[in-house]
């Protein structure tokens, strides 16, 4: 418990930062589009590619928990979207946040400084966060971007390809995993100056989420309740039932390997569904709301995690 309240508490304390930055009228809604641009372009893309490039890339060892989160992720990203649109009334852009949100989790910022702290399990962790930041924020990219309803269906298909191929996220993360597949050093000033600038992503994310959240007009609780309850069921009950039932099924043994995928799949919500959600400019107020919430029932989560597999 005291490894999760150490992680989670400064966590909530950013995010309270800048709710109080903008009740005392420091820093307006401009004020946090600027931050999110910043980390949406330069920090967090670092942050990712100082984390792949640095990193050896996946073993044999690692193929079960791979085949397992993306069957998983793919799942329930899939299902989000197809199920939320109907059911919410949405447009597929927001359909395509919602899915995102119901997904992606906040493993750079939340979830690896807790699996840092447990032998073992950073290896399986950061193996995840490579399928996650190559496969998953590209399907997440695509679907929450606009998308044009005239064309072909091939031009439209190549769009759809196309537009991940242009997220700084994912250009990032896969620039740092071709780096470390060919094996070039990662030392020096070139550590240095990714490492300096990635560590700015996280606290900037979270500030700017606090910012939002007091300087954005917010809906009715009841308007939105039911839009962030699916997604905060779908990402800390469905995904990780999915992804550990089929754990148990492949016959995964390694306790190392179950500890590193159980932490994975129960982390909240990520700061880049926010981010995501910011830049396209929908479904940031839902987006917003399940962070913070799925980041509260993270605590109980990721304490369970430690517990039985710690």
């Amino acid at each position: 418990m005291s490894s999760v309240i150490s992680v989670a508490l400064p966590v909530f304390a950013i995010i309270a930062a800048g709710v109080l930055a903008g009740r005392l009228k420091f820093m307006t809604a401009e004020d946090s589009a600027a931050l999110n641009k910043f980390v949406f372009r330069f920090a967090m893309p670092a942050a990712l590619f100082g984390l792949t490039a640095g990193t050896a890339p996946p073993g044999r060892e690692d193929l079960a928990i791979i085949s397992v989160y993306a069957a998983a992720s793919l799942a329930v990203i899939f299902g989000s979207y197809f199920v939320a649109r109907p059911l919410f009334k949405l447009s597929k852009q927001e359909s395509g946040a919602h899915a995102v949100a119901s997904t992606l989790g906040n493993a750079v910022f939340l979830g690896l400084p807790v699996a840092l702290s447990v032998d073992g399990w950073a290896r399986p962790f950061v193996t995840l966060m490579l399928i996650e930041g190559t496969i998953i924020v590209a399907i997440s990219s695509a679907l929450i971007a606009p998308r044009k309803e005239d064309g072909s269906a091939l031009t439209r298909l190549s769009e759809f390809i196309m537009k991940p191929l242009k997220n700084p996220l994912v250009i990032g993360m896969a620039a740092g995993f071709v780096y470390s597949a060919i094996g070039l050093p990662f030392s020096g000033p070139a550590e240095t100056f990714f490492s300096l600038l990635g560590r700015a992503a996280g606290p900037t994310a979270l500030f700017s989420l606090g910012l939002f959240l007091i300087t954005n007009p917010m809906p009715p609780a009841g308007s939105v309740a039911g839009r962030v309850g699916a997604i905060a069921f779908a990402k800390m009950a469905l995904l990780p039932a999915i992804a550990l039932g089929l754990a148990g099924a492949l016959g995964l043994d390694d306790p190392e390997y179950w500890g590193g995928l159980a932490l994975f799949v129960f982390t909240p919500s990520g700061v880049v569904s926010f981010v995501l959600a910011s830049q396209s400019g929908v479904y940031k107020t839902e987006t917003a709301a399940a962070v913070s919430l799925t980041t509260l029932l993270a605590i109980l989560t990721i304490s369970g995690v430690l517990v039985a597999f710690g």
